[in-house]
């Protein structure tokens, strides 16, 4: 996995996941792994770290995976969105916190790279996230417009036998990440589109809200009720 380079109360830390589960992970910070036991919320408390005078603490904040080009701000590490703390229009200073995102049971703060204004917001609170997910578009003098490349020409079509049409795949929409069914939003016949809510999913241990990705009728439904679905399963299918 990627590393992040972290300043922490002025002491500088390079830390890379080098595994995790649901009840432990590994990290390395400063060429040392530390391993780290995952308890119940009840009695669980701030991992120390032996080897450094100051422990890391439980929220570092990331500036990562800023694309300069373009002024796309992406995610540094897979998770769940908790607040997104600005909106579209707003001004914003380097180092200001604009998102707080919860992975491995920690929640981290994505601060602003940059002097800038946001522009287009692509995520929502609850919602989950992979990383190098664009999340939102901070315009500002240190952003530039990204050149518009020249499409690559395409092929020649190949001349072959005619063959039975196939259901389009943009009809389905399909789970962004493994967990568990917590309830079922809608159901055959709802008109949806991007704003609307299809499941509840529990993953990572906290249930998130899966927004369509579609926009039409609801023809089917494929999952119910406490049903476990991985990444990729179909969860709805509509019709324009």
């Amino acid at each position: 996995m990627k590393s992040y380079k972290l300043t922490i109360n002025g002491d500088k830390f390079e830390a890379r996941v080098v595994e995790h589960s649901d009840t432990h992970a590994k990290i390395n910070v400063n060429g040392t792994d530390y391993l780290i036991q995952f308890e119940d919320a009840a009695t669980s408390q701030v991992p120390k770290l032996a080897a450094q005078e100051k422990a890391v603490p439980l929220a570092p904040v990331f500036t990562s995976d800023f694309e300069p080009g373009s002024g796309q701000l992406r995610a540094p590490l897979p998770g769940v969105i908790v607040k997104i703390h600005v909106a579209e229009g707003d001004k914003v200073t380097k180092g200001q916190t604009l998102i707080t995102l919860e992975a491995m049971k920690m929640e981290s703060e994505i601060a602003a790279p940059a002097d800038g204004e946001i522009g287009k917001i692509h995520i929502k609170e609850r919602s989950p996230v992979h990383e190098g997910d664009l999340l939102m578009i901070i315009k500002g003098a240190e952003v530039k417009e990204k050149p518009v490349s020249k499409p690559a020409p395409r092929p020649a079509p190949v001349q072959s036998q005619p063959c039975p049409p196939q259901q389009a795949t943009d009809k389905v929409m399909r789970a962004p990440l493994p967990g568990l069914v917590m309830d079922v939003l809608v159901k055959v016949g709802d008109n949806i589109d991007s704003d609307t809510a299809v499941i509840i999913l529990e993953a990572m241990k906290m249930e998130s809200d899966i927004h369509s990705t579609l926009t039409g009728r609801v023809t089917k439904v494929f999952v119910n009720k406490n049903d476990s679905i991985q990444e990729g399963d179909p969860l709805i299918e509509v019709e324009g």
